[in-house]
């Protein structure tokens, strides 16, 4: 009788888990996909490819800015399983990073050379960053209590309301009004919607601030990895700017937006893994977590093919599709950058288990050998092979860090046999995967 409960309790977490996880799947897929067609949209609603220049370069920017105040924590928080840290330390910090963020932003963009459109631009979308990082934290409370259908419920309504809110205000206005109107719907969204929600589920005790900079020099490693993953791309972005120009940026951003597909179909099963990598360590289930890995590499590694193939049989009709005949003739950039999508995705799979894993010095160690190489050759690359070079910067740096991170993770696997000792203290593994 009692094998019996305990077999309908696991189906009902199991059903569960099932339909929290679609929820995430659905409202993530929902977010990217709204943010994909913003993009998409300062085209339509523009004179000219400045304006989708201009957009562009306050997302490269503001990434920068946006891994100091995500700390790249999310992961960590969700396989702390132990509470080593409480949901207050989690939410202090990120409030902290968010704060130093903004203010990072706003000095360094008046010691740069930008224009004063471009600085205000720039600002404005660094709060729409600075609120998705703090709504990142409570979702990951959402996440540890079983409420993933909260999270993609939020991506959702905050994707959709900013993708009607841009559009309206471009086609109105301009692209700063709109910007604007994108970070305000987004912060409403989260004062309305998130922050109720997340309040009923934690445990928010007294924090010290001890605990909080112990949490973030614990996480300092990660937050390097956030930055140098983003630096990569990014900084190949402001080179392109600086060598080519803003409409060379706009040109190349425009072209290569619909290679995002491959980030919006593989992130959302992103969040789940998280959870399932740390219950199979703590489990001490070695088998359960190289399948994960396994299913997991290869569904990145089939979205990867599929869309480059289909890439060099429709790519040129797409891009008129999307854009009339104003970009067809750079259809020969999106193979690549198909590649390099995917590439990015398969580094946020690797920070994932080292994440599971705490290995913070292996994550670390591949992707300053990537920020290395994309430093010295992204120059060279663009300056001889045009906009197409950016492409092989990219490929040929984030290839290096994924080939050095399988190689670590399997020697730290075999290096040390203790990370799957099984835990004494009880998991339940459906509720913790959900």
């Amino acid at each position: 009788m009692v094998k019996v409960l305990e077999n309908i309790k696991r189906r009902i977490l199991e059903n569960k888990f099932i339909k929290d996880t679609s929820w995430n799947s659905f409202g993530m897929f929902s977010y990217y996909a709204c943010q994909w067609l913003i993009t998409i949209a300062v085209v339509w609603l523009s004179d000219d490819l400045r304006n989708a220049g201009y957009l562009n370069l306050a997302m490269s920017v503001t990434n920068f800015f946006a891994a100091i105040a995500l700390y790249n924590i999310r992961y960590f928080q969700v396989s702390d399983l132990k509470m080593e840290y409480s949901d207050s330390d989690y939410v202090a910090a990120r409030v902290l990073t968010c704060v130093a963020s903004i203010v990072i932003c706003a000095v360094l963009i008046f010691a740069i050379e930008f224009s004063p459109i471009q600085r205000v631009i720039i600002l404005i979308y660094m709060f729409f960053r600075a609120n998705e990082s703090f709504l990142d934290v409570l979702h990951g409370i959402d996440q540890k209590n079983g409420r993933m259908d909260y999270v993609g419920i939020s991506a959702f309504i905050r994707g959709t309301s900013m993708l009607a809110a841009f559009t309206v205000f471009m086609w109105l206005f301009n692209l700063a009004i709109a910007v604007t109107g994108v970070a305000v719907f987004n912060i409403a969204v989260g004062l309305i919607y998130d922050l109720p929600r997340t309040k009923k589920l934690a445990n928010f005790v007294k924090f010290t601030w001890k605990r909080v900079f112990s949490l973030l020099k614990r996480c300092f490693p990660l937050m390097l990895v956030l930055f140098i993953i983003t630096m990569i791309g990014s900084f190949t972005r402001y080179s392109i700017e600086r060598v080519h120009g803003t409409e060379a940026l706009g040109i190349y951003a425009s072209v290569t937006v619909p290679t995002l597909i491959v980030q919006i179909a593989s992130f959302p099963m992103m969040a789940p893994l998280t959870n399932l990598f740390a219950a199979s360590i703590k489990q001490g289930d070695k088998k359960r977590f190289l399948r994960i890995l396994l299913y997991s590499s290869a569904v990145i590694t089939g979205i990867i093919l599929f869309f480059t193939t289909a890439s060099l049989f429709i790519g040129e009709w797409g891009l008129k599709l999307l854009y009339g005949d104003i970009l067809t003739q750079y259809h020969y950039l999106l193979p690549g950058a198909f590649i390099v999508s995917g590439l990015v995705s398969y580094i946020w799979l690797m920070n994932i288990i080292f994440s599971a894993t705490r290995d913070l010095k292996g994550i670390l160690a591949g992707n300053i050998i990537g920020a290395i190489i994309c430093l010295a050759a992204a120059g060279y690359f663009l300056a001889r092979y045009d906009l197409i070079g950016a492409n092989y910067v990219m490929i040929i740096s984030q290839g290096a860090v994924v080939l050095f991170l399988l190689v670590r993770l399997f020697w730290y696997i075999k290096s040390k046999p203790e990370l799957f000792e099984q835990r004494t203290d009880d998991l339940e593994e459906p509720e913790s995967a959900s």
